[in-house]
């Protein structure tokens, strides 16, 4: 049985590897076949003082798998284009203090990610539940009811996001062959 939070360290360490041995640049092939080098940011580890402190501040509750990626980055930009930059930010403790004070009326749901006009949320009510699959998204600008189920946890979603090389892996269903067309 694997220990959560695992996949996020081997997760973290491929990619990191995978940059290290190209100058800290890859090439990421995104949907309708377009190319790119890209380069990822990672913010210095978080300590466990930070991520209790955090807990105690906000009242947040941090899942264990999440708690492994912030041990390893506390925060970081993945898949920014080495020319144009990009939209995708997994955030800091302090990143997620600072966007989530508009979520009151949803005490324990915060933003943990901003990836091109979406947010990842984490749901820390379902986490004090022993909800397996804490995880929603949502549009930059919707409230947190408008939401949708990910029916994942945090290490599933940040290994397919790798995997994806940045692509909102999660919205590709809504895609048909009847509708592709239309709707992008």
């Amino acid at each position: 049985m694997k220990e959560k939070g695992s996949i996020v360290t081997q997760t973290l360490n491929s990619l990191k590897k995978r940059l290290e041995e190209n100058n800290n640049v890859i090439q990421v092939q995104n949907e309708e076949g377009h190319l790119f080098d890209a380069k990822c940011t990672f913010h210095p580890p978080a300590s466990d003082e930070e991520i209790l402190d955090f807990e105690s501040q906000t009242g947040f509750i941090l899942p264990p798998d999440y708690k492994a990626f912030l041990k390893k980055s506390n925060g970081c930009r993945l898949f920014d284009d080495v020319h144009y930059g990009g939209e995708i930010e997994l955030y800091s403790l302090q990143q997620i203090i600072d966007f989530n004070e508009h979520y009151d009326q949803y005490e324990g749901c915060y933003d943990i990610a901003y990836i091109y006009q979406d947010n990842i949320v984490i749901n820390s009510r379902l986490i004090s539940q022993n909800k397996e699959n804490y995880l929603f998204w949502k549009g930059h600008i919707d409230q947190f009811e408008e939401a949708i189920p990910l029916k994942m946890n945090f290490e599933l979603w940040f290994d397919r996001f790798v995997i994806s090389q940045g692509t909102k892996f999660w919205s590709w269903s809504i895609y048909t062959a009847e509708n592709y067309y239309k709707l992008s």
